[in-house]
């Protein structure tokens, strides 16, 4: 990932403790060595109730609800504009969610399958052949 945050060696910024916590999560899927733990923490962004791109959206709808409360009658559209394009951005994050919603499934179907713990039962013992001669009764 050439000039991405990933590259860094310094400190996570403390500003910005949101972009540490997905950075966090993006050197969890680098350091992962099976692909079910980076299905398991791809899960967490596009999980359609929890997920992070969920709650982005959300984030986006509440700013653009925000924005809305600025917006005045005066000819001055910038809180209108702002508002919608919040709203639109928020619809965008929605439809990649629901685009990646698979993601987590697909990377974990890139591992082998683990070997079956399910040892299947020995072959029974075969059964004494079975004898056409009369069979002779001892009397009691």
């Amino acid at each position: 990932m050439h000039g991405s945050s990933l590259d860094r060696a310094d400190l996570p910024d403390a500003r910005f403790p949101y972009g540490n916590l997905l950075n966090a999560l993006s050197n969890a899927v680098l350091a992962s060595t099976d692909v079910r733990e980076a299905a398991a923490v791809l899960h967490q962004l596009v999980d359609g109730t929890d997920g992070l791109l969920t709650r982005l959206a959300e984030l986006l709808d509440a700013t653009a609800d925000r924005a809305r409360a600025y917006d005045r009658d005066d000819g001055d559209d910038d809180a209108f504009y702002l508002a919608k394009d919040l709203a639109d951005a928020a619809v965008q994050v929605r439809r990649l969610g629901e685009d990646l919603h698979v993601v987590p499934e697909r990377i974990a179907g890139l591992s082998p399958l683990p070997p079956s713990r399910h040892h299947p039962r020995a072959a029974a013992p075969p059964l004494p052949p079975v004898s056409s001669a009369p069979q002779h009764r001892l009397a009691p």
